[in-house]
């Protein structure tokens, strides 16, 4: 916007030296009887080309007012064509036509143009008689047309060019706004990654930590049991129940560096899996039972792999903690384009499903590999997850 104010300053400065120019040149060809009638009239002139510019326009009052200012700065330049017999309002008529044709559209231009040619004819018919008007058509055409098709021809390129930079100027501005919200954006979507990296690293120390928790307190309430019972057996249930805090602390620190879970570092998923369950069957009596349907050729990327694992983890969690289950049931197939995971329990069931912390990460994380997850329950027949994973996503 600064460019085209630079090339409309310019434009008023030769404005200025052009009226300047034009007042000398009047004083210096005519006598002082003349002076007093133009010198009123050149700053009426004035007077009205600056007011439309600064007043008209700027405020932008209707185009009627536009057009009787103009109409009447044309009829002032004839006006000091009468007294003055150098053309020298000429000048004044190009400073009129330059205004009109950088600040209105072209067209406006045509009809002051014609008002000066007649005035120019009716000049001449003055001096010379209107016997001979035909003949200098002409002569009055190449004369003065060619200055005024020069000067309306740059009046024209400046135009444009003052377009050209009000247009770069409210291009750069919308690329500053647009350069404002991307960066705003960026930051949204910074502070909205680093939420969900929070929520992510949670839903794995939670994960983690309620699986190896479970199964610690059980093994403890063993050790309990066995203190009185049989105390031959301590020692080893006691090295069991050291040995699932020593691998719960290293899985946890594996899970805050965002690495694969400890279970899964040195073995293939369902090793993985199968090593979980016996873990888990060991250590707490119950008995879990593994269906894994899935071709053999079948290739699971490392996300849904991880998804899966940690699901199973927490729903057999979940199963022993909350349903008190002693059977849990795993099926594992693909049917068609999706891959199925079904898991039932014989815990207690409930009436009312509530999604808590577990269920909800588990939600999430199938989610996030565009699967569905589906719980049903009823009070006293266990607990039902369903999961499907397109096929194609993997």
């Amino acid at each position: 916007m600064a460019n085209a104010w630079q090339v409309r300053t310019f434009t008023n400065r030769i404005k200025l030296f052009t009226y300047i120019s034009a007042v000398v040149l009047l004083i210096i060809n005519n006598d002082f009887d003349k002076l007093t009638y133009l010198i009123p009239l050149v700053l009426l002139l004035t007077f009205v080309n600056y007011s439309r510019d600064y007043y008209l326009i700027a405020r932008k009052k209707p185009i009627q007012y536009v057009w009787i200012s103009i109409a009447l700065e044309i009829l002032l330049i004839v006006w000091v064509g009468f007294f003055d017999k150098n053309d020298i309002n000429m000048l004044f008529f190009f400073i009129c036509i330059s205004s009109t044709i950088i600040i209105h559209p072209f067209t406006y231009s045509i009809l002051p143009v014609a008002v000066y040619f007649a005035s120019l004819f009716f000049a001449h018919g003055q001096r010379n008689g209107f016997d001979d008007i035909i003949k200098s058509i002409i002569p009055i055409f190449f004369s003065y047309g060619v200055s005024i098709a020069f000067v309306m021809g740059m009046s024209y390129l400046v135009k444009m060019q003052v377009h050209e930079k009000e247009k770069l100027a409210h291009i750069n501005a919308e690329l500053e706004q647009a350069y404002k919200k991307l960066i705003e954006n960026s930051a949204a979507v910074q502070k909205l990654t680093v939420e969900k990296e929070r929520t992510r690293m949670a839903r794995e120390i939670h994960d983690t930590l309620a699986h190896t928790l479970t199964t610690l307190i059980v093994q403890l309430e063993a050790c309990k049991k066995l203190a009185s019972m049989d105390p031959s057996r301590l020692p080893a249930e006691l090295e069991k129940a050291q040995g699932l805090s020593r691998s719960g602390f290293n899985d946890i620190k594996r899970s805050i560096k965002a690495l694969r879970p400890q279970a899964m570092e040195d073995k293939s998923f369902f090793a993985s899996i199968t090593s979980i369950i016996n873990e888990t069957m060991d250590n707490t009596k119950v008995n879990i039972a593994l269906n894994n349907l899935l071709p053999d050729d079948i290739l699971l990327s490392s996300q849904i792999e991880v998804a899966l694992f940690r699901v199973m983890q927490e729903s057999i969690t979940n199963a022993i903690r909350h349903g008190q289950a002693s059977e849990i049931q795993i099926d594992i197939r693909k049917e068609e384009n999706t891959l199925q995971l079904h898991m039932k329990d014989n815990g207690i069931g409930c009436a009312n499903i509530k999604k808590g912390y577990g269920m909800q990460g588990i939600r999430e994380r199938i989610e996030s590999i565009n699967g569905t997850v589906e719980f049903s329950s009823s009070q006293g027949k266990g607990f039902k997850t369903m999961i499907t994973i397109p096929y194609e996503a993997v």
